[in-house]
C-alpha cells in the first residue's frame, strides 16, 4: 500500500514536521524554532499562536520540500511537549494568556501547600492521594497548578471558565483545535500528564477536580493514543487530511524505539533528559520517587498481547511467526515507569550562551575531549531544581571540585557527566520499582548523537547503550502508530524499521566507576543540605 505518513514534532525549542515513506523511513524534515520567553524568575512561557504558525508553516515546507502533494498523504500524527498547557476562547480560538511551559515553576507554592494537606477520608497525605489516581506527584512541572495559577491570576478568565466560554489543553489539544476548526480532544498520553485523569478508571478525576476547583467542561474529551481524531479542516491542505494518532513526546519516543515488551527502557536525551520503562498493562505505582504514566492506548490483538506478556516477544515478531489471530483486536492500555531529569541538552546550551565556551553545541564534545577527566569538578544541573528521584525545586544548580588548574574542558566534561549521572539515578530507582532487570538502554534525542556522553553512560549503568539510525525518533513513533492505524505498515514495521547505528559497550571497572559515582553522590548530599 503507497502514501505517506505527515508527522508534527512540537518541541520545546521548535517545531517539526517530518514525512515517511511506506517504509517507515524519514524523507523529508522542515524545522523552525520557536521562542522561549522568562519573563521574572521561575517563569517560562511560549506564545501559542507562534507554535501554530510554526507548525503548519514546517507541515506545509515539508510536503513541498518532498515534492509531494496533499493528497499523497495517507495520515497526519501529532506528537509534542507534554504538561505545556494553553488556555484560548473556543468562539474565536485565539489564546487568552501566554502557554505555561513544562519547565515553569512559579505554582511551586501551590504545590507545596497542597502537599501539606491531608485526606482524611482515604487516611494519606494530599501528595500520596494524587499518587494513587495519577501516578504523577504535586509539582509544578505537571499541568493542573500551571491552569489554576492562569484562572487565578488573569482577569475574567475564571468567570469565562465558569461560563464554559474558555477551552483548555496541552499542545496536542491546541493543535487539534487549530487543524480541525474546533475539536477540543486530548489523547490519553498526554492527558495522563496533567494532574487530573485517573490512570486506573480512564477518566477525568472527579475527586481531583473538585479539591483544584477546575470546572470539567473546561477540559478537552480524551482519546486512545490512536483514537479518530477527525480530519484536518477544509482551505488547510489541498485535501482533509484524517489523523490518526497522537502521543506524547516521550511516549512517542518509547514506543518509536521499539519498547513493546514489558521491562524494555529507553531515554531520550533532548532540552530534558526522559527514561521510561515499559511495565505492562497492570498499573505500578513507583516506591521510589519515580511516575507511572500512560504509554499508549491503542487497537492491539489480545491473544498477542496475552503470548507477549507470557514469553516477551515484541508484538512483531509474533506476527512474523504466523501465530494465528483468534480473537477481535481491541484497545488495550500499556503503562511504563518514567523518571524525568529537567536539565540534560539545556546544560549544553546553558555553556553555550551564558558562559560562551564555544559557538555550537555540538562542541562540547570537542572541548571535552581536551581533557581525559573532569578531575574533581562536579555540575550539579539544578537550575530548574532536581527532578526524578529528588523532586527538589527548592534547591539551585553548582560547580563544584574547581582549583587553579581547572579550564573550560573540565567544566564541559562535567557537564555531561552529569546528564550521565542524573540518568544513572533515576535507572537506579527503576530497577527498584521493575521486577524486569536492565539488559539494554535504547537512547535518542539530539544529545545521543554525542559520543562520549553515550561512552560514559553505558559505563555508568554498566549496560549496553543502543543508539539507532534514526535518533529523531519521537516523530517516528507516533508515525509508526498512525501508519499503522491507517493499514500503511503492520507491526513488523515496528522491528523492522529499527536499525542500529552503535552500541556502546560498558568498558571501565567497577572500581573507576564507583569513584565517579561517589564523587557525583557527595556533591547531590551538598547540594540537598
Amino acid at each position: 500500500m503507497a502514501g505517506y505518513i505527515l508527522a508534527l514534532d512540537q518541541g520545546t525549542t521548535s517545531s517539526r514536521a517530518i514525512i515517511y515513506d511506506d517504509q517507515a523511513r524519514p524523507i523529508k524534515i522542515s524545522q523552525k524554532p520557536t521562542t522561549l520567553l522568562t519573563p521574572k524568575l521561575g517563569y517560562v512561557e511560549q506564545d501559542a499562536m507562534q507554535i501554530w504558525h510554526t507548525q503548519i508553516s514546517c507541515a506545509h515546507d515539508a510536503i513541498n520540500q518532498a515534492g509531494l502533494l496533499a493528497t499523497d498523504i495517507s495520515s497526519l500524527a501529532i506528537t509534542n511537549q507534554r504538561e505545556t498547557i494553553v488556555i484560548w476562547d473556543k468562539r474565536t480560538g485565539n489564546p487568552l494568556a501566554p502557554a505555561i511551559v513544562w519547565q515553569d515553576r512559579r505554582s511551586d507554592a501551590w504545590c507545596q501547600q497542597m502537599q501539606q494537606q491531608r485526606v482524611a477520608k482515604q487516611d494519606m497525605t494530599m501528595q500520596q492521594y494524587v499518587q494513587s489516581i495519577t501516578g504523577l506527584r504535586l509539582d509544578p512541572y505537571f499541568s493542573a497548578s500551571k491552569i489554576i495559577w492562569m484562572l487565578d491570576n488573569h482577569p475574567n478568565l475564571k468567570d469565562r471558565a465558569q461560563r464554559g466560554e474558555v477551552a483548555v489543553g496541552t499542545i496536542d489539544s491546541w493543535l487539534m483545535f487549530k487543524l480541525t476548526g474546533g475539536e477540543h480532544v486530548i489523547d490519553i498520553t498526554n492527558a495522563s500528564r496533567t494532574l487530573m485523569y485517573d490512570i486506573n478508571k480512564l477518566e477525568w478525576s472527579n475527586e481531583l477536580l473538585s479539591k483544584f476547583g477546575i470546572n470539567k467542561n473546561i477540559l478537552p474529551k480524551v482519546l486512545p493514543s490512536d483514537g479518530d481524531f477527525g480530519k484536518t479542516k477544509k482551505g488547510l491542505f489541498a485535501k482533509q487530511i484524517p489523523i490518526q494518532a497522537i502521543l506524547g513526546d516521550q511516549q512517542a519516543a518509547l514506543f518509536g524505539q521499539g519498547c513493546i515488551s514489558t521491562g524494555m527502557a529507553k531515554n531520550t536525551y533532548g532540552t530534558g533528559c526522559f527514561m521510561l520503562m515499559n511495565i505492562g498493562s497492570e498499573v505500578q505505582l513507583s516506591q521510589h520517587q519515580l511516575l507511572t504514566t500512560v504509554g499508549w492506548q491503542r487497537r492491539v490483538d489480545t491473544a498477542a498481547l496475552r503470548t507477549n506478556q507470557m514469553e516477551h516477544p515484541s508484538l512483531s515478531k509474533l506476527v512474523k511467526s504466523g501465530q494465528r489471530i483468534l480473537t477481535p483486536a481491541k484497545r488495550e492500555v500499556t503503562y511504563a515507569l518514567e523518571g524525568g531529569v529537567f536539565m540534560a541538552g539545556a546544560i549544553v546550551q546553558w555553556l553555550r550562551d551564558n558562559l560562551g565556551l564555544f559557538n555550537k553545541s555540538e562542541d562540547v564534545e570537542r572541548l571535552a575531549k581536551e581533557v581525559a577527566s573532569s578531575e574533581e569538578v562536579v555540575l550539579v544541573p539544578a537550575f530548574t531544581g532536581l527532578g526524578a528521584p529528588y523532586w527538589r525545586s527548592d534547591i539551585t544548580a553548582s560547580i563544584s571540585g574547581m582549583s587553579r588548574g581547572t579550564t573550560k574542558a573540565h567544566i564541559a566534561r562535567a557537564a555531561l557527566e552529569s546528564i550521565a549521572f542524573q540518568t544513572y539515578d533515576v535507572l537506579s530507582a527503576m530497577q527498584k520499582d521493575s521486577p524486569s532487570p536492565l539488559t539494554e538502554l535504547r537512547v535518542d534525542g539530539g544529545a545521543a548523537n554525542n559520543n562520549l556522553l553515550m561512552q560514559f553512560q553505558s559505563d555508568m549503568l554498566g549496560v549496553p547503550v543502543l543508539r539507532p539510525k534514526d535518533t529523531e525518533i519521537t516523530a517516528k513513533g507516533v508515525a509508526l502508530l498512525a501508519g499503522i492505524t491507517a493499514g500503511l505498515y503492520d507491526e513488523t514495521t515496528i522491528d523492522d524499521s529499527w536499525d542500529l547505528d552503535h552500541s556502546f559497550e560498558p568498558m571501565m571497572s567497577a572500581d573507576e566507576r564507583e569513584a565517579h559515582l561517589d564523587k557525583w553522590h557527595k556533591a547531590i548530599t551538598k547540594t540537598l543540605q
